[in-house]
């Protein structure tokens, strides 16, 4: 099979795994907000069921390992800062950790009956033409983690396959000194080997094996600004980072 057939192939798995979770999602959240639930966290449970499904049956991904899981969902809440290596991090985190809102750049899809799944999971765009949007989301994401919602951000601010991590936007650790919340590094490694960045073309027919890093949280200190959290948070993940590429 070729590289554009099978993309083909693991788009449309993914827009039909969707319109399951979309039509399952609904009946179940109704149901759970009559009851005086959250909706948007019976929503996501339902969407992250399916992502994980995607994850399992796509044939370019194979074994997820997850190193240091002892970090993974047990603070709450935290903000998970992680490298971003193409399109997949994004489903892959979201499937592992639990009860978040984060932030995109991107639709999950140009098809008009998924523009509302992003918000009710729990995604907020950050409209780039739009001189306001980044106060606009990140008041939301202040009000999610004062609820005890935990927020995963990229914070390189796109897609990253080298050795090298890139310069990090401020947003993240803004909201780490501010909020007083611990910020969680993530290393992901081997989604760069499946997609490229600017592609949805596969790089292989292979399935490839991601690991997924958890590493120790860090706290920031009184009065500790948000460059020098930043600074540390960095050294921190390139360090894993070189381990990878060595």
């Amino acid at each position: 099979m070729s590289s554009k057939l099978l993309s083909a192939y693991i788009y449309g798995l993914f827009i039909f795994l969707m319109v399951c979770a979309l039509f399952t999602a609904g009946p179940f959240t109704l149901i759970y907000w009559i009851f005086g639930g959250d909706p948007r966290w019976s929503f996501q449970v339902v969407v992250r069921f399916f992502w994980r499904l995607f994850l399992k049956m796509s044939p370019v991904i194979g074994k997820i390992t997850i190193h240091k899981p002892e970090n993974l969902n047990t603070l709450k809440p935290a903000i998970y800062v992680s490298s971003h290596q193409s399109s997949i991090d994004f489903v892959l985190l979201g499937s592992i950790i639990k009860d978040f809102a984060t932030i995109s750049n991107h639709p999950i899809s140009d098809l008009p009956i998924f523009m509302k799944i992003p918000r009710l999971v729990g995604v907020y765009y950050m409209e780039k033409l739009n001189p306001n949007a980044a106060i606009t989301v990140f008041n939301r994401l202040t009000k999610a983690l004062e609820k005890g919602t935990n927020v995963f951000i990229f914070p390189e601010g796109t897609r990253n396959y080298s050795e090298t991590l890139l310069q990090f936007q401020k947003g993240a650790f803004r909201l780490s000194v501010d909020n007083h919340v611990p910020i969680i590094p993530v290393i992901i490694d081997g989604t760069g080997r499946i997609v490229s960045k600017g592609s949805n073309v596969t790089k292989t027919s292979q399935a490839t094996d991601i690991d997924v890093t958890f590493l120790d949280p860090i706290t920031p200190q009184e009065d500790e600004t948000v460059r020098s959290l930043m600074k540390r948070v960095k050294e921190a993940m390139q360090i894993e980072v070189t381990k990878n590429f060595s």
